[in-house]
């Protein structure tokens, strides 16, 4: 890769420490520059990100769209691309490499969809409903909002999109614990989201936002408590979760049966 691609990386990080060299790593050689907002980490994210010479800001932390909107509308952004990067993610040169192609030649589009997989219990999960999966990760500069949401926040731009097979990985180093008390902080703010949003039309406007306009119009309107299981019978047989191996058992047990149906218990309890 001769040239840097003309992309902005924006990565959002609180307590980050065991994934944020990886992650700009990851970019910094390939990309113009890479962007750091911080939700006021106590652990040594912030000193990593110093040493990594990247550009660092600071603002309180509500929930991940409101923080991507005030980086959008805040912060002097160089680059002609916006790439949005999780702190635990990574991609590899060889996505980089499509990714810069893509937008070189393709002056008609406005955004660029990527596939994400999960990488859980030391293992890619190839196979199923969640992983992998397409999401909107990369965006002309002045071209996209995040829609305010507590939960499946993604971009909304203007214009064309372009579907890419770039793969970008999820790999959280930190326990198994860690990931249920996640899970289970966002299960309330789901059940929140859906209780708001569920009336409302085109809340997901941009075409690339296929999953999220499914859960709400299909997913939500099979029977409460009952819905998880089909779910997960879906994912698991026939999105062909079962080839991912013990892992992939575990990951939709625990990913579509117990979250889906922590969700509803949620929805339950806040609708009285």
């Amino acid at each position: 890769m001769s040239k840097k691609i003309d992309l902005s990386v924006i990565i959002l990080t609180y307590n980050e420490a065991l994934h944020i060299k990886r992650c700009i790593n990851s970019v910094k050689k390939f990309v113009r520059e890479v962007i750091v907002i911080d939700s006021h980490s106590t652990d040594n994210t912030l000193n990593i990100c110093k040493k990594l010479k990247v550009r660092i800001y600071k603002n309180k932390f509500i929930n991940q769209a409101r923080q991507m909107n005030w980086a959008l509308k805040n912060i002097n952004i160089k680059s002609k691309w916006i790439f949005r990067l999780d702190a635990d993610e990574f991609i590899e040169k060889d996505s980089l490499n499509k990714i810069r192609d893509i937008i070189k030649f393709n002056n008609n589009i406005s955004g660029v969809i990527v596939e994400r997989k999960v990488k859980f219990l030391n293992k890619i999960i190839n196979y199923g409903l969640t992983s992998p999966h397409k999401t909107l990760r990369i965006w002309k500069t002045g071209k996209g909002k995040y829609p305010i949401l507590e939960v499946d926040e993604q971009v909304k731009i203007k214009g064309r999109v372009f579907i890419s097979d770039s793969i970008i990985v999820d790999n959280n180093l930190k326990s198994f614990k860690w990931w249920i008390n996640k899970h289970m902080n966002y299960s309330q703010r789901e059940a929140i989201s859906y209780l708001k949003f569920k009336n409302k039309k085109n809340l997901f406007v941009s075409k690339d936002a296929v999953n999220k306009r499914n859960k709400y119009k299909i997913y939500y309107n099979f029977p409460i408590l009952i819905r998880p299981l089909i779910l997960f019978i879906y994912a698991y047989l026939f999105k062909l979760g079962f080839l991912s191996g013990w892992q992939g058992l575990i990951y939709n047990l625990f990913q579509i049966l117990w979250y889906r149906l922590l969700v509803d218990i949620k929805i339950i309890q806040l609708s009285k």
